[in-house]
């Protein structure tokens, strides 16, 4: 309860932010868990920002795709088109990580 009360402040601090008025229309679901701009303010999900898109463009389609599990990340990624895991990919590769 505690880690999704800490998601749900950290989402609502992140929409207002500046830099997600840039970002793909699909990333508002990641919001909650890896930030706006990719910085997680959670030790538990892993900073986007500043990952190469190649890597984050593989890792999203494993997860799709179902080579790589994860009860939270398959069922975000399970409706994502290439071009929108492109998109997602390229967004986070160019945000700066803090």
């Amino acid at each position: 309860m505690k880690k999704l009360m800490i998601a749900a402040v950290a989402t609502t601090a992140l929409f207002s932010s500046a830099s997600f008025a840039q970002a793909p229309a699909k990333a508002a679901t990641c919001v909650g868990c890896h930030g706006a701009d990719g910085n997680s303010m959670v030790p538990n999900f892993p900073k986007l920002a500043g990952q190469h898109a190649a890597y984050l463009e593989k890792t999203l389609k494993d997860f799709r795709d179902g080579f790589r599990k994860d009860a939270t990340m398959g069922p975000f990624a399970a409706g994502l088109t290439d071009e929108e895991i492109k998109e997602l990919a390229a967004y986070y590769a160019s945000q700066t990580q803090k």
